[in-house]
């Protein structure tokens, strides 16, 4: 149908105003009118062209060209922002993004933690020799498979995202750990000057093709190892482009204050915007800390840098099973975690780093913080180990009759590193400090792995926000209007996904991107026990006007 009318719904604009009754008309894709009888001359046009093609002039219910859906007791929302999704490599993998279109995500923005699919890396010298694959390695379990086409550039990529039909609207940041390794591989030392050149020159070029900013996995190798006249020349090229520069900073812990103040001073010095990604504090002993950090944010605003973060609504993390280990053991990404747990002197230092801080880094140590009993271990590959799905370490070690320690080393070498790890770590009530933060939008940092188990935000985060965090429950601390706008107009207006006279949400000229819900049915329904399930209520999900997701197996004509 290319045109297509909601009848009768509440509607959501996106721009946190008051709901109204209205309808909704799309045509090619676009949204045409919105306002109470916006339809009746559409529908009416269909009928008599029905009806002339029928020969008839009383008409039989169909309505010629138009799809009609009465949405009377539902509500139209604008799509939503995933503004901190891994969705790099799941683009294009089938069913990769089913996840996000399912809770009505209908733009994903890539690049995230400094981790990507692009610039892929080099071809071997001697075309005897295999690839290069350690960076692909380090970041599988977060990004899942790749895909086996290859990005020479990040332009390349970006280029990509913009000219193939993925289902989604993506965007992407240029995540600096591949550009990183692109000049000087997984080496975690600092690059020189004239390598710090080269890398802020692919930056550059790769915000010149399209890429919203840069992103810093200041947490991960190898982008732990950039020191700061690198990162300066990062953001300086973010600056020139007015682009975002986005960080997973160095520690969500003991060290939050200094991590963020680590990124606001790369922003006040280069002049760029800047970006917090997933907002928290961690570990016990920074449990109701968040409320000194959101102060420390404003200050910061108040002094004129322009700072932002995302949030998602748990109070656990996934991530890489490597960031449990020492930084050490990263130097060549998997490849050297698995020689050291391999050699048993070398593996008997690493277990002991397990249980102290890392002296000479500023990462956190999240084993020593929280215990193996709140870390949960995923993505298993071989059957023998099958049964140990989504099971906390110390669960597992107790059944097997071992050292914690021991036991992760064991499997971590068994898997090849590919394991992802579930860490609750987070202090809630904190979560929903930073939630309420206006400068906060909504991320889901999911992990699309299509087997095994995953954390429930990959599935839930967006009906959750809603469902949980915004109206009138007692767990909420934003209005409906405004959780709406944190997750659709808003995002799209801090990340500038389109042009400056491009409109965005439910008005006449915004791309069609909608969803419509059921109010009294939706739910969030994924939880850490069965976190592949998609929320209910929700009737529908339009890309540009196009159905992807939804309970309508079709549209109906108006009798």
């Amino acid at each position: 149908m290319s045109t297509l009318v909601l009848v009768g719904a509440t509607v959501h604009d996106g721009r946190g105003g008051a709901a109204q009754v209205a309808d909704v008309v799309v045509r090619d894709g676009v949204v045409a009118a919105v306002g109470p009888g916006a339809a009746a001359s559409v529908v009416e046009a269909g009928r008599a062209s029905s009806a002339l093609a029928s020969g008839s002039g009383s008409g039989s219910g169909s309505v010629a060209g138009v799809g009609v859906v009465d949405a009377h007791g539902l509500e139209v929302l604008p799509g939503f922002v995933d503004v901190h999704a891994h969705d790099d490599a799941a683009l294009f993998r089938p069913g990769g993004i089913t996840p996000k279109t399912a809770q009505g995500v209908t733009t994903t923005i890539v690049g995230n933690c400094g981790q990507g699919a692009a610039p892929s890396a080099p071809p071997p010298s001697r075309p005897s020799d295999p690839p290069d694959r350690s960076l692909e390695q380090y970041s599988l379990p977060v990004l899942g498979p790749f895909p086996d086409r290859r990005w020479a550039t990040f332009g390349d990529y970006v280029d990509t995202l913009a000219r193939e039909p993925l289902g989604i609207h993506a965007r992407a940041l240029v995540p600096h750990a591949p550009v990183r390794a692109s000049v000087l591989g997984m080496a975690r030392r600092p690059a020189d000057a004239s390598e710090t050149s080269r890398i802020a020159g692919k930056v550059g070029d790769a915000l010149d093709a399209g890429a919203l900013g840069v992103s810093l996995g200041l947490m991960y190798a190898p982008g732990d190892a950039a020191d700061r006249p690198e990162l300066l020349a990062i953001a300086r090229e973010v600056a020139a482009r007015d682009g975002l520069l986005v960080a997973h900073v160095r520690n969500e812990a003991d060290g939050l204050r200094a991590s963020v103040d680590e990124l606001a001073s790369l922003g006040r010095e280069s002049g760029a915007r800047v970006h917090v990604s997933h907002l928290k504090v961690t570990g016990p002993r920074n449990v109701g800390g968040m409320g000194a950090i959101v102060e420390h944010l404003d200050d910061l605003r108040a002094e004129g840098l322009d700072i932002s973060a995302d949030v998602y609504p748990y109070d656990a993390g996934s991530t890489t099973v490597a960031s449990l280990f020492p930084p050490s053991t990263a130097d060549r990404g998997v490849d050297s975690l698995l020689e050291a747990l391999g050699d048993p002197t070398a593996r008997a230092a690493v277990l002991a780093g397990l249980e102290q801080p890392w002296p000479g880094t500023a990462l956190e140590n999240q084993w020593a913080a929280i215990g193996p009993a709140r870390i949960l271990l995923a993505g298993f590959a071989r059957p023998e180990n099958a049964g140990l799905e989504g099971r906390s370490v110390a669960d597992i070690a107790a059944e097997l009759g071992g050292d914690p320690r021991e036991v992760l080393a064991d499997l971590v070498l068994a898997e090849r590193g590919a394991l992802t790890v579930i860490v609750f770590h987070t202090d809630l009530e904190g979560m929903r400090t930073a939630l309420a933060w206006p400068h906060t939008l909504v991320g889901s940092d999911g992990l699309p792995r299509e087997s095994g188990t995953v954390h429930p935000r990959l599935y839930g985060t967006f009906a959750r926000l809603l469902d949980v965090y915004g109206g009138t429950g007692p767990s909420a601390v934003l209005t409906r209007e405004e959780a709406v706008h944190r997750m659709s107009v808003a995002a799209h207006r801090r990340f500038r996904t389109g042009t400056s006279s491009t409109p965005v949400g439910v008005v006449p000229g915004a791309a069609a991107d909608l969803q419509l819900i059921d109010p009294v049915a939706y739910a969030d329904r994924a939880t850490y026990a069965e976190p592949r399930c998609p929320p209910s209520g929700v009737r529908g999900v339009w890309v540009a006007g196009e159905l992807v997701a939804g309970e309508l197996a079709g549209l109906a004509g108006l009798a």
